[in-house]
């Protein structure tokens, strides 16, 4: 009689116990001791001491093991939080002050590993389950935590499915109808059970050849062939694409929180402060134009020389008056951007409103298409959609946003439209090896001629209110923006400050030519420039209304005080005649800087 068996062994035989989460840390606890021994100084250093080629096989494999060890605790503490009994005995608030106590970590690497631990929990499970597969990096998931799902928005899109044939977003039914499937007939399959198996079959199909896939699993296609750096970029891009809104909040976000203090101290002056991209690339950049390369005497460190050259540029500002009324001199910055995505930027929305109207999106302007475009003073135009446009997704992550093009890094959207008014721009033709074949010659979008004529009418920034020099003004496409159709003329063009010029840019806010009023001789007033501006919601804005001195209490003027002779008045003592009425002194002027801000001219 033959024995009967079993995948477990002889029959009779109890299965083999799986090992317990305990017995596999015990035996990966033991592994690493052994690990420790093999790579002891000792032993690296003796006789039968591995070679080179093996330690640096063996480095690579201990970081994938380490990387998906940190998936596995990644995988842990979402379930360990969710159960909630590291609650009792109410000694901490939350689950990040738990785990900090407990295993003796700072506070910032408990509160990394919470957010990274939620997102992957939460929103991008793809990712884990690479992290802990070994397919990807550590980092290249911390990348995608930190880049991605970081709004509402964005962590929709993560699970758009996108169809890789065309690059737009579709959906399982959308996709069953472009691919051709031979359904049984209804007769044949009353219960719909053959269907929906040959649905599902087709969908793992796609799945796995990757005709199909997520929004996530697109931007993962690219961790397998880039570093984390450029992967970063990747990611970047997907979450412009996807939400730039979100990317114009964080902007508004930084340029509120920008400082710079100037204090003075014992010996010197403290500076301290933060600026935006925008701003600190500009001033990195004057004050590497004006410290030059160092001499073969110069033993000042880097930090010593560019606070030199911060001196140095403000005695040059000084020195040669440019912060007076004259022609403007454009800063020294580089935006990169294909000319497509330049008119698409431009043009693009928030909340459904033109940014440049404030109303429903115009129609878009065709306008001849060139592959790049540089700007000398600062141009730029972006790749983009309406915001959140699941469409075209693919395509959108490979073109490239526009960026500064000494740093890489993205430049933000309200200063793409404020450089489209007033700028330079070079036409650079790449080939598709990535050869460049024509690079036109600079070109102004406003003319020296033309600022001259709107320098003379203007006078200064016609922002209400406001009186900046025209050194300190840019002119913009005030009538019909740029991106709009509208044509870069003086009628079309007025002077704006830096900062007034990108809030127009920034808030919908548009504006009209009305015609200056009649002149008036009184000095150190505000007159109206001609030029009206209405916000995104229809509201006029205007100069505040004055403030009127209020009238003199009601007094004789023809009847004067009768004085009495001076000997009559008790000594050390001011003396008047009760009698007579209380003279009172004349209401004082408003002063100077009151009647520049608050006088309005009709």
């Amino acid at each position: 009689m033959m024995e009967q068996t079993t995948n477990s062994g002889p029959a009779g035989d109890p299965p083999p116990a799986a090992a317990s989460i305990e017995d596999v840390l015990a035996l990966l606890e033991k592994t690493v001791d052994e690990l420790t021994t093999q790579t002891s100084p000792e032993t690296l250093t003796g006789w039968d001491a591995p070679s080179i080629g093996r330690l640096v096989e063996a480095h690579t494999r201990i970081r994938r093991l380490t990387g998906r060890l940190d998936g596995v605790r990644y995988t842990l503490l979402p379930r360990i939080e969710d159960e909630g009994s590291w609650r009792s005995g109410g000694m901490t608030r939350t689950f990040t002050s738990w785990l900090r106590l407990r295993e003796g970590i700072s506070a910032r690497t408990a509160g990394k590993d919470m957010t990274i631990a939620r997102r992957l929990a939460t929103a991008l499970p793809a990712t884990r389950e690479r992290l802990v597969a070994g397919t990807l990096g550590v980092d290249h998931a911390r990348v995608m935590t930190e880049v991605a799902p970081t709004s509402e928005t964005r962590t929709d899109a993560l699970a758009w499915l996108i169809d890789t044939r065309t690059g737009h977003t579709t959906t399982p039914e959308q996709f069953v109808q472009s691919v051709p499937v031979d359904f049984p007939d209804p007769a044949d399959d009353p219960d719909g059970a053959r269907a929906r198996e040959l649905v599902t079959q087709v969908l793992e199909t796609a799945v796995t050849e990757g005709t199909l896939v997520t929004g996530e699993g697109i931007v993962l296609r690219e961790a397998g062939v880039l570093n984390a750096d450029q992967f970063r970029t990747v990611a970047r891009r997907f979450a412009t694409v996807t939400d730039p809104d979100t990317d114009d909040i964080d902007d508004d976000k930084a340029a509120r929180g920008e400082f710079f203090d100037l204090a003075k101290t014992f010996g010197g002056y403290h500076v301290a402060g933060f600026l935006t991209d925008e701003h600190g690339l500009q001033l990195t950049t004057a004050i590497n134009a004006m410290i030059g390369a160092p001499s073969a005497e110069d033993t000042r460190t880097t930090t010593q020389r560019r606070a030199q050259g911060l001196a140095d540029i403000a005695r040059v500002v000084l020195d040669t008056n440019q912060a007076s009324p004259g022609a403007a001199i454009a800063p020294h910055l580089n935006v990169t951007v294909s000319w497509n995505e330049f008119v698409t930027q431009v043009t693009r929305t928030r909340d459904g409103l033109c940014l440049s109207c404030g109303q429903t999106r115009p129609g878009s302007t065709t306008r001849p298409d060139a592959t790049s475009a540089t700007g000398a003073a600062g141009t730029a135009g972006t790749a983009g959609t309406d915001t959140a446009s699941p469409t075209a997704v693919a395509g959108l992550l490979t073109s490239g946003g526009p960026v500064f093009t000494e740093t890489g890094g993205r430049a933000p959207r309200a200063l793409v439209r404020r450089l489209a008014c007033h700028s330079a721009v070079t036409r650079i033709v790449f080939g598709p090896d990535g050869a460049v074949l024509d690079v036109g010659r600079a070109q102004r979008t406003v003319t020296g001629q033309m600022r001259r004529a709107v320098i003379a009418r203007d006078q200064h920034c016609v922002w209400p209110g406001c009186d900046q020099p025209p050194s300190r003004c840019e002119v913009h496409h005030a009538i019909t923006h740029w991106a709009d159709g509208g044509g870069t003329s003086v009628t079309n063009s007025a002077l704006l400050c830096w900062y007034h010029h990108q809030l127009v840019d920034s808030k919908g806010i548009t504006m009209h030519w009305t015609g200056k009023p009649p002149a008036d001789n009184t000095a150190n007033t505000l007159l109206e420039t001609g030029w009206a501006f209405t916000d995104a919601r229809g509201h006029r804005i205007r100069l505040p209304e004055p403030i009127e001195a209020p009238p003199p209490r009601d007094t004789d003027p023809t009847t004067e005080p009768t004085l009495p002779i001076e000997a009559d008045r008790p000594a050390g003592r001011t003396w008047r005649d009760p009698t007579g009425p209380i003279p009172l002194p004349s209401p004082p002027s408003p002063p100077d800087h009151l009647t520049r801000q608050f006088r309005l001219a009709c």
